[in-house]
């Protein structure tokens, strides 16, 4: 069975989502980047429980979009745990099929053509992470700070940058509650998240902000909680690289969010696009949003 009639498969049948995401990460592929990754943290813990970080990939990371952020004065890093399933704990909580199936995980470097010698190291490294996060959340934390550290004084000191971390690349971790020292400790960074929990409120924290992520399951309700809780919504639309974005969605301004990541600083009350990218472009849950669809839905309102 192919992947792509699995995904059909899974969509048709009557399994809770938790239930489906679960199976769709039980496949050989991720039984065995699993393996792998629990391998190379076994390898990289002492015996008393300490962490060898030489052995261990860094926390923070950068992808070719955040980098885009780079030419409006920006220096940004990204935290990339396991996605829904991924690492057999659920960092998705509100995971959608059509979410978790496309997530970008499996874009860019995730791609599956990116084996090499029988290993996915994009995959193995966002597993060890997301082991560590759960298994060793004080050494996590201790590192990630280090990192953080780092990352001002590079963007300070040798490029005059503003420091920027987005804790979760491809995870919906509430970090306001499970780590907010992050944001303590580091007031002079700026933080910011996608999200699918609309009603999530970080408004109490000054240097962390969220964007709403909508699904196939996203309803009128959850889209006013998310732009009454201060959110932008993100929408991904079936268009590819070279195609516009619409200028107007839902009876609201679109903006482009592919041009950069830098979701704090776009306007508020706004829907973003983002083209499908990988394999999301030929989604059949309704994560991917039908330009043609939207128009005619606005016109019969109209």
């Amino acid at each position: 069975m192919t992947k792509r009639t699995n995904t059909i498969n899974l969509l048709n049948d009557t399994k809770t989502t938790s239930q489906k995401l679960k199976e769709y990460y039980d496949s050989p592929f991720w039984r065995n980047v699993r393996s792998q990754a629990e391998s190379k943290l076994k390898k990289a813990t002492r015996d008393d429980g300490t962490l060898i970080w030489d052995k261990l990939p860094n926390l923070l990371s950068v992808n070719p979009k955040i980098i885009k952020g780079e030419k409006l004065g920006y220096k940004s890093a990204i935290l990339h745990l396991a996605p829904s399933w991924a690492s057999g704990i659920n960092t998705c909580a509100l995971a959608t099929l059509g979410c978790g199936m496309n997530c970008l995980n499996e874009s860019g470097h995730g791609q599956l053509h990116m084996i090499n010698n029988g290993s996915h190291h994009v995959h193995i490294a966002r597993v060890i992470r997301t082991l560590i996060w759960f298994k060793y959340r004080d050494q996590f934390k201790i590192k990630i700070q280090r990192e953080i550290e780092s990352l001002q004084r590079k963007a300070v000191l040798k490029e005059s940058a503003i420091p920027v971390v987005r804790p979760n690349g491809t995870s919906d971790q509430k970090f306001e509650s499970l780590f907010p020292e992050l944001f303590t400790k580091n007031p002079n960074v700026t933080f910011y998240d996608y999200s699918k929990i609309a009603n999530r409120n970080v408004s109490h924290i000054p240097n962390y902000s969220l964007v709403y992520s909508m699904s196939e399951d996203t309803t009128e309700s959850d889209i006013e909680s998310a732009f009454n809780n201060g959110m932008n919504c993100v929408v991904v639309l079936r268009l590819k690289r070279d195609e516009s974005k619409p200028e107007s969605f839902m009876g609201r301004p679109m903006i482009d969010g592919d041009s950069h990541d830098l979701r704090f600083i776009d306007p508020q009350g706004v829907f973003v696009g983002l083209f499908a990218k990988g394999h999301a472009y030929k989604d059949s849950s309704g994560f991917v949003y039908e330009l043609e669809t939207t128009t005619t839905q606005e016109k019969e309102t109209i």
